[in-house]
């Protein structure tokens, strides 16, 4: 048999039932095949069920060296197999293809697969891009894997000889430089979190000591009140050292539960005595008053 034939019969193995037969056409193409083999390996890349497939059929993209398979490599990243995102990683590298730079950042920056990004650090460096050290950087200082922080560090020593950059060493030392202040930058926002969750807790805690020592206190106060009497918020908060919402919040509690009977103006900052029942005389009234003073009762 031919070459050609051997060629026509692999592509018509890429249809063959059998997974097996069918990766071992598609990944025979990459080294036996010539451009006729693309369009049927990028529709198995496209199209086949199975991971191993679509993995070989990328892989020969790569080794065949034709760039007409660039953008169906680039449009292929999405796919959901992590070994088939590799390798079309790898075959982007072996094409050079600079279309896929950004896209290579992208999966060196956020491919939860560290295989994936170990690929995309190998073929950034391969594609020989200035732009691509500033993310190889960052993903030698921040990347959670020590395995691509590795990959990451040889891909830029090989682009720093490919493009004779000497401060590779020192960009890396900015952005650790970077990372440490970061990571006390966001200590200290943590702290102070922290800080304001207690003072925020602290200040709750004796906002309810206070409601409870209006709730036991006014009442009895209120005694001494006269009926259709406005008290001001503020007499009454500087007896207590609160605020008006403190107060106000003790007082709606207090009439809810019709342990006193006021009305509340909040815009006016003030409430009124209702007692309807024990009005006095103006006589009366005026005693009350003196009363109230010698007690330090005064609103």
């Amino acid at each position: 048999m031919s070459q050609k034939e051997e060629i026509q019969e692999a592509i018509k193995q890429l249809k063959d039932s059998d997974e097996k037969i069918r990766s071992q056409a598609a990944l025979s193409l990459g080294w036996v095949g010539e451009g006729d083999v693309i369009n049927p390996l990028i529709e198995v890349l496209k199209n086949d069920i199975s991971p191993k497939v679509r993995a070989n059929a990328a892989m020969s993209l790569g080794q065949l060296n034709n760039e007409n398979a660039i953008q169906s490599l680039i449009s292929a990243l999405s796919d959901t197999d992590a070994f088939v995102r590799g390798m079309i990683v790898y075959s982007l590298g072996l094409l050079k293809a600079k279309e896929a730079l950004n896209s290579l950042i992208m999966i060196l920056e956020t491919d939860p697969d560290k295989e994936a990004r170990m690929a995309a650090a190998d073929s950034l460096a391969q594609i020989g891009d200035e732009k691509a050290i500033k993310h190889l950087v960052k993903a030698y200082v921040h990347d959670s894997e020590d395995s691509v922080k590795a990959e990451s560090k040889d891909s830029l020593n090989r682009l720093g000889a490919q493009l004779n950059i000497t401060e590779i060493d020192v960009l890396i030392q900015n952005e650790m430089d970077k990372r440490q202040q970061s990571q006390i930058s966001s200590a200290q926002v943590v702290r102070d979190q922290f800080l304001d969750d207690m003072q925020k807790k602290e200040m709750e805690k004796q906002r309810k000591e206070i409601i409870t020592i209006i709730s036991e206190e006014l009442p009895k106060l209120l005694e001494y009140a006269i009926h259709n009497e406005v008290i001001p918020f503020g007499s009454i908060c500087t007896r207590f050292n609160c605020d008006d919402f403190t107060l106000e919040f003790a007082l709606t509690k207090l009439i809810e539960s019709k342990t006193i009977n006021a009305k509340v103006n909040a815009a006016e900052k003030s409430f009124t005595v209702l007692k309807p029942q024990a009005e006095l005389s103006e006589d009366a009234q005026m005693k009350l008053k003196l009363i109230r003073k010698k007690f330090g009762i005064d609103w």
